[in-house]
């Protein structure tokens, strides 16, 4: 059917307009072809949006890689600032000489609570805790021991074995996180062995 064209463009004229013809196409499709086509474009949308967000995805990505190295620094660095605060405290429990040891006081509290006994009862956790930071030397695993243990071991022992280790705590006029140095260099000590790494090998990485 040709319709005239609207006004000013001459009055019959049998060329259609425009919006004739697309009302013409609209009549002759069905509701299932427009289901099709509505169909295709949303599906048109969803492509592009998913193409967006793997971009926006990948970009954050790679800042999360660069604050993984950040945090890696991090943790070294409050390494050496709990090793200079026990090497300054007058009860200090682990000395902050390379490699790290247990001083007198810590071996004297380490008998008092068991720290023996409680430490293998949490060696395999606290082991697997370091083994996910992927220690590259000797030096490495000290490191993530001495963090696994302030970090995670408080978490890991039972209500009594809490009590112990804060009495003797407040004995001795320490923090109950002072007292988790010394399960530091016990897991320092129990990975490097089984390994079959000297521990005089810490200092030869003491300063990578």
């Amino acid at each position: 059917m040709w319709l005239p064209l609207q006004a000013g463009m001459g009055e019959g004229s049998m060329y259609p307009t425009m919006q004739a013809l697309l009302l013409k196409l609209i009549e002759q499709l069905n509701s299932s072809v427009f289901m099709l086509v509505a169909i295709l474009a949303v599906v048109l949308i969803l492509v592009y949006k998913s193409g967006s967000m793997m971009t926006v995805f990948s970009h954050h990505q790679k800042r999360l890689e660069k604050f993984d190295g950040l945090n890696d620094k991090l943790v070294r660095v409050e390494t050496k600032v709990d090793l200079i605060y026990q090497n300054t405290n007058p009860n200090r429990l682990v000395a902050a000489a390379s490699p790290i040891a247990i001083t007198a006081s810590g071996q004297e509290i380490a008998r008092t609570i068991g720290a023996a006994e409680i430490f293998k009862k949490y060696a395999g956790q606290l082991a697997a805790v370091v083994d996910k930071a992927s220690p590259q030397n000797a030096y490495d695993i000290q490191v993530a021991a001495m963090s696994a243990a302030k970090e995670k071991m408080m978490a890991l022992l039972d209500a009594n074995e809490i009590n112990t280790v804060k009495a003797e705590a407040f004995a001795k006029g320490l923090l109950a996180e002072d007292i988790m140095g010394i399960f530091g260099v016990l897991l320092r000590d129990h990975i490097l062995k089984a390994k079959g790494i000297p521990v005089a090998d810490v200092d030869k990485h003491a300063q990578s």
